[in-house]
């Protein structure tokens, strides 16, 4: 436990005697990020990096959505039905995620704005128990990404071995030159650039997931904290007016950092739940058919691990939205509970125009099209077993597996 403490110490909660670090939330997440390949190339790895880079991205985000469509092309008629829905519901999931790459991969700058703006509010921080409450966010921020990562992995990794159990690569993708039916050499060759594209297609699908979750943790942390400074306004009685007063402006500044915030991860979040809202309930749906109708042992657990997958990609951040609405109204019930009635007409004049403001709920919105929520999440989810119902009821399976008994 010490030495995974001294290689991981972010993932623990530190003292409340020590400083307030919030951009620790995501110190693991944009290493990996770094990882992706698409930050900007250090002078003394530059080649390194470079082809690095390139092969990730070459396999990963670039070519392992047209190897899927290629493969189907070239080979639909040799896929059993279960091998078949196995490929197309990682199919839909690995266009959306090379979207997804590519989305961060333009917007990457603003996570490193949102930290320098995190460094902002941690400077307002004076008590010890403001700072453990900081401790506490980036703590459980860091352990929820090594949970998704290891969710991840675990599935890219059940499904290789369950795959090279009955002789087949994962997914049967189109590689120039490899046909993995002519020998074991070929077999083994494909079956491992699938999986390395899979496992960096994983890699990446954590980070563009967990993002939103690391950031929004602790800005809730912030907001809790703002929150009991609101409660306190008023209540020191060797302050004056215009020190009551001053310290009003000061947390109407405060309340302008969050939303500097807010509007600084808006078009990154925006962008990636939308292209996962458009594909969740279609992918869920296939991975039902394929439990339900065709896996195998082996093939169930890697669907249920992969649906496990899909359904951390929208979920937890969609709750932590249906939160982060609470807590702005926590606020304005905050501020409201301050002692204001024996201010001056200047002070409650500037309080009444805080607390208007406050009442504005921080929300997110997929592309301006959905409200980002749990009520839209179920919605979206939903959509999976209307698939299922109308895969059962045209008898779509059953003429699957009875066209593949006549070969």
């Amino acid at each position: 436990m010490r030495k995974l403490r001294r290689i991981f110490p972010a993932m623990y909660i530190r003292s409340e005697d020590d400083p307030a670090r919030s951009r620790d939330a995501t110190l693991y997440l944009l290493r990996c990020i770094f990882l992706m390949g698409v930050r900007k190339p250090p002078a003394k790895f530059f080649l390194a990096y470079v082809a690095w880079s390139f092969a990730l991205n070459l396999c990963s985000t670039f070519y392992q959505p047209i190897g899927f469509l290629t493969g189907y092309i070239s080979h639909l008629s040799e896929f059993s039905p279960g091998e078949f829905l196995t490929s197309l519901q990682v199919a839909f999931n690995a266009w959306s995620c090379s979207t997804k790459v590519l989305i961060v991969w333009v917007l990457v700058k603003r996570f490193d704005e949102a930290n320098i703006i995190l460094d902002a509010m941690d400077k307002r921080l004076t008590q010890p128990s403001e700072r453990l409450q900081v401790h506490r966010a980036v703590s459980s921020s860091n352990r929820i990404f090594f949970f998704f990562m290891t969710v991840y992995m675990v599935y890219a990794t059940n499904t290789f071995l369950s795959a090279i159990a009955i002789g087949r690569p994962p997914y049967q993708n189109y590689y120039p030159y490899l046909d993995w039916r002519s020998s074991n050499w070929h077999l083994g060759m494909q079956a491992g650039l699938e999986y390395f594209a899979m496992a960096g297609a994983c890699f990446q699908d954590v980070c563009v997931d967990c993002y939103p979750v690391n950031f929004i943790l602790v800005l809730r942390a912030h907001m809790s904290i703002f929150a009991e400074r609101l409660r306190h306004l008023g209540t020191d009685p060797v302050e004056n007016q215009e020190q009551r007063y001053q310290k009003l402006v000061q947390c109407i500044e405060d309340h302008k950092v969050i939303l500097r915030f807010v509007d600084c991860l808006r078009p990154v979040i925006s962008g990636t739940i939308f292209v996962q809202f458009l594909v969740v309930g279609l992918v869920l749906g296939f991975t039902l058919i394929n439990i339900v109708l065709f896996a195998n042992l082996g093939s169930a657990i890697a669907a249920l691990s992969f649906m496990a997958a899909v359904l951390l990609e929208t979920t937890p951040f969609c709750i932590l939205c249906n939160y982060l609405t609470e807590d702005c109204h926590n606020l304005a019930d905050a501020l409201f509970q301050s002692q204001w009635i024996d201010g001056e007409k200047r002070y409650k004049k500037t309080l009444l125009y805080f607390l208007q403001n406050l009442q504005q709920p921080i929300t997110f919105m997929a592309m301006n099209v959905f409200p980002i929520s749990v009520g839209t999440n179920i919605s979206v989810t939903k959509f999976s077993f209307s698939v299922f119902t109308l895969v059962k009821q045209m008898n779509i399976a059953e003429k699957l597996a009875k066209s593949e008994d006549d070969e």
